[in-house]
């Protein structure tokens, strides 16, 4: 007998659409952690794509392009099954916060997690055991939240073998123009590469969006990841259509450049400059405005991302400065 998704509390069932809860742990006052999921049943026999989003609690555009394609799918034809999980990390999707508000851990670093340790820990392991583990697929959704501007990429773990080739494929099938070679990560734990290294999943990492231009850019950030689903399912024959045409891609290696001073940072370097090794990309001045400090470019690159706040402190993420591969 074929195994299914079972959920623990359903809110409604409206034809092939189910949702509901997965729950994790009781709180003091009786409620439950748990994971809200959409399980939307085809109406062929296909793969199991799994999308989730707000692993980061702050990071939001992929999970309203979650919510408009689970929309579309309730009632559209369509192959195989669609599971949606627009707020992974549920609490913290609550309380705008990037990491859970009762242990203070991010869930984006501790994957496969542990069942018997902290509440983070418990929430990957669950979602791996009760969730994850259905999918034949997955595309786990991020962006830059409230801090981080972030052009969109598409992050994935490459390889030889041909459980890598099918994630590059689906990376590629997004159709952004920059695709990250996630090989050189300066933190362990990433839910997308432990979906493929322990339970060999494809999947993939989009980059999509932030808080710092969303007066403006909003619905376009939420459409790229809209329309990023709609792709890779395409992609996967769980939809009928013709791929759009391929937009012309660059492959990098993302690195992350910290800033040595606190102080107010000015952006020499905007999004999607092409950048020689040398050049300066931003400046940190302290409030006489004497300034402080120089990030220069490590080697010829692109910019992908920044610090967006005036204000940065010791430490932190500065530019999102990347590789160009090929």
């Amino acid at each position: 007998m074929e195994k299914k998704l079972i959920l623990d509390d359903t809110v409604r069932t409206i034809g092939k659409r189910t949702d509901g809860y997965i729950n994790f742990g009781q709180k003091p006052d009786g409620s439950q952690f748990r994971i809200p999921v959409i399980v939307i049943e085809g109406d062929k026999d296909g793969p199991t794509l799994l999308v989730d989003a707000c692993t980061h609690g702050d990071e939001y555009e992929g999970a309203e392009a979650i919510i408009q394609m689970a929309d579309k799918l309730q009632t559209e034809t369509f192959a195989g099954t669609f599971i949606g999980v627009p707020a992974l990390n549920f609490e913290a999707f609550s309380c705008i916060s990037r990491v859970s508000l009762s242990d203070g851990f991010n869930l984006n670093r501790i994957f496969p997690g542990n069942k018997e340790t902290y509440i983070t820990h418990r929430l990957a392991y669950i979602y791996m055991e009760r969730v994850v583990e259905y999918a034949d697929f997955v595309i786990t959704f991020h962006g830059g939240g409230d801090v981080l501007h972030l052009e969109p990429i598409i992050g994935y773990l490459p390889g030889d073998d041909e459980i890598s080739r099918k994630t590059l494929e689906l990376a590629k099938a997004f159709n952004q123009k920059f695709i990250w070679r996630m090989q050189n990560l300066p933190f362990n734990g990433v839910s997308s590469i432990e979906y493929k290294n322990i339970l060999g999943i494809p999947s993939i990492l989009p980059e999509v969006g932030s808080h710092c231009g969303r007066l403006y850019d909003r619905e376009k950030n939420v459409k790229i990841c809209y329309d990023g689903i709609t792709n890779v399912m395409l992609a996967l024959k769980m939809l009928d259509g013709e791929l759009p045409v391929p937009v012309e891609k660059m492959h990098v290696e993302l690195h992350y450049l910290h800033s040595r001073n606190g102080g107010i940072q000015r952006l020499v370097k905007k999004k999607g400059e092409i950048v020689e090794e040398g050049e300066i990309l931003g400046e940190i001045y302290d409030v006489f405005g004497n300034k402080i400090e120089e990030l220069k470019a490590p080697y010829r690159g692109v910019v992908i991302g920044f610090w967006s706040v005036p204000v940065i402190r010791p430490g932190d993420w500065w530019y999102l400065y990347a590789k160009i591969l090929d």
